[in-house]
Formats: structure tokens, C-alpha cells, sequence
């Protein structure tokens, strides 16, 4: 079974621009603070198209990290923000300090906002089902709508053959 901790390095990248520590799949009481962001990433609608894109997409960014060694370093130390998590903004900001990282993206009609969104609305839903199975009781949270669990739960298998690909 695939583990979330186990994705390649493009989600990873991804991971530190968006702040999954703000953004994570983990369950969130009533009393929590429900952000724009966290608001952004549960009204996001997956979609087949989308999760096909993404994959490509992710496919290109990967490509780029393997062909400049250097890039998701230098992505990582762009979205360094001392005031806490970033939010999707400052994270798209970030990524698009990279024109080559916009450019690989933007063929799969994602901007640098939505890729990120996106990302989060799929490894976030993905996350909430594959914990589900393990603790039933586990509330939804805050970042992942009910459409969006039951497309993760529908397409399981296809979003482990995405986030698989990117690992080879």
C-alpha cells in the first residue's frame, strides 16, 4: 500500500511550498480555525481530467528536479517563511520565481496557485480515505470535502498509480 510519507519528490517540493503542517489531512476539530486556504482546499473539485493532468504535470516538474539537482533546493530555500506557514499565495509566489517550474505545469492547464491547490485537495482526500479504513471514526476534515473523499475513495486505485509513477 502506498504511504503519503513515501510520495517523490515533486509532491514533497510541493509539501514545502504549501505548509502541510497548516494544510494536513489529519483530523480537525469544530473549534479549529477553518483559513481561506483550508476553505480553498476543500471546495477545490476533483476531477478525472484534473487527477490526469496532475499526474502529467507532475510527471514534467520531476523531470525538471531530475535535469537541475539544485532546483528544489533553491525552491525550498525561496518559500522559507519565518512568520509561520506559508499560504497557498505566498506558496504560488514562490514557485513562480521559477519560470521553468510555471512552464512545466502550464501546458496541463494548471497556474502555479492551482497546481498547489490541487495537490493538497488530492493528497489530502487521498490521506482522509486511506485513514479511514484504519479508524473509521475518524471525522472529515477541515481541508477535504465529501465529493472529494468519495472521488478519492472511487478512483483509489488511480491516484496510487499517479503518486506511484512519480516515485520511479
Amino acid at each position: 500500500m502506498l504511504r503519503l510519507a513515501r510520495i517523490h519528490t515533486v509532491v514533497a517540493a510541493i509539501a514545502i511550498l504549501a505548509a502541510a503542517a497548516s494544510l494536513s489531512a489529519a483530523p480537525i476539530t469544530a473549534m479549529s480555525q477553518d483559513s481561506p486556504d483550508k476553505k480553498e482546499v476543500r471546495e477545490y473539485q476533483l476531477t478525472t481530467d484534473k487527477l490526469n493532468r496532475f499526474g502529467s504535470a507532475s510527471k514534467a516538474v520531476e523531470k525538471l528536479f531530475n535535469d537541475y539537482p539544485n532546483l528544489e533546493q533553491q525552491l525550498s530555500a525561496a518559500s522559507q517563511n519565518n512568520a509561520g506557514p506559508n499560504t497557498i499565495a505566498q506558496s504560488a509566489a514562490a514557485m513562480d520565481k521559477f519560470p521553468q517550474l510555471t512552464a512545466a505545469i502550464k501546458p496541463f492547464g494548471f497556474s502555479s496557485h492551482e497546481y498547489i491547490v490541487m495537490t493538497f485537495a488530492l493528497l489530502n482526500s487521498f490521506g482522509y480515505v486511506e485513514t479511514k479504513k484504519r479508524s473509521p471514526d475518524t471525522p472529515l476534515p477541515l481541508t477535504v470535502s465529501a465529493a472529494n473523499a468519495a472521488f478519492a475513495a472511487a478512483n483509489e486505485a488511480r491516484i496510487q498509480a499517479v503518486l506511484q509513477s512519480l516515485q520511479q
